[in-house]
């Protein structure tokens, strides 16, 4: 029974001695990530960097402690310590003097970018700062489109990115088509629909030519953005209560809704915008107001 114990004991040491390498063979690019700045394509300042210039990061600091943020985790940090041949606990974010983190740098080129073969350790430390940077490079191109920031410099571009994302796109954008199809003959709809994205106002008498050339420039420029809006539930509300304004029926002031007795068209503690009104005509308790307001665009359709 005690040899039994003994053997355990060796084979829970050996197992604890194995190190778990989170290398991997793969490369990633950061890329910078371009701003409009209002420049054309062709100024050497175009997209917000000039040539030459760099971006240099470190590991983040903490404000709730002051110290580093924890980059790595126990193993990652115990196998990279094993095979650069540092002394155990080098890599600690810990340490009190002589911290490895104190002057340790990243740079990237703003123009060329950077490129990290995780299966080098030294790259895959660069690649954990530059993660832990998270609010100023983007860990996927997916994650960017996904939850933009404005604060985002740089992106982790990984060799299945760019088809994913195209592929992402190239089905919103035929999804978008689609979509189209279904108001291509309902100008008030396409009007307001143009009017939402733009974030200005038509005239009601724009010709259904150039409402549809308008609608595959934003779907083109931004197949995503023109999805979300024309699948909107609330669309169909939204459109009567623009028709419903420049028929009379509905007063607009600023950017706020109110019926013909000034009444705001929200609940208490809200602004009546156009999203607020489209839900206050949509609980069911409002049924009889909007079912007035449909049948006033309803008769008066085609007049302007």
């Amino acid at each position: 029974m005690e040899a039994q114990t003994v053997k355990t004991k060796k084979k829970e040491a050996e197992v604890a001695d194995v190190r778990v390498n989170p290398l991997r063979n793969e490369k990633v690019y950061v890329r910078f990530v371009p701003k409009n700045n209002g420049l054309s394509n062709d100024h050497v300042a175009s997209g917000g960097k000039v040539d030459g210039a760099t971006t240099t990061l470190c590991v983040p600091i903490l404000r709730s402690t002051g110290n580093y943020k924890n980059i790595l985790t126990n193993d990652e940090k115990d196998y990279l310590e094993e095979v650069l041949g540092m002394d155990f606990n080098a890599l600690s974010v810990y340490k009190k003097e002589d911290n490895y983190w104190d002057n340790y740098r990243v740079t990237i080129n703003t123009k060329e970018g950077l490129t990290l073969d995780l299966s080098n350790p030294e790259d895959y430390i660069r690649y954990k700062v530059l993660v832990a940077n998270s609010d100023i490079v983007a860990p996927s191109v997916q994650e960017r489109l996904d939850r933009p920031k404005a604060t985002y410099q740089f992106e982790i571009v990984r060799k299945e990115d760019e088809t994913r994302v195209e592929n992402a796109r190239m089905d919103a954008t035929m999804q978008s088509y689609k979509e189209f199809g279904k108001i291509d003959s309902d100008l008030d709809t396409m009007r307001v629909l143009v009017e939402i994205l733009d974030a200005r106002p038509y005239s009601p008498n724009e010709k259904a030519d150039f409402l549809r050339s308008r609608i595959n420039v934003l779907i083109q420029s931004d197949a995503k953005k023109f999805l979300s809006a024309i699948t909107d539930p609330l669309l169909h509300t939204k459109v009567i209560i623009r028709r419903a304004v420049e028929l009379g029926v509905i007063t607009k002031r600023g950017d706020y809704y109110y019926t013909k007795d000034n009444s705001p068209l929200c609940e208490s503690g809200e602004d009546p915008t156009l999203s607020i009104a489209a839900k206050y005509l949509n609980i069911p308790s409002h049924q009889d107001l909007k079912f007035i307001l449909e049948s006033e665009v309803g008769k008066n359709k085609g007049k302007k």
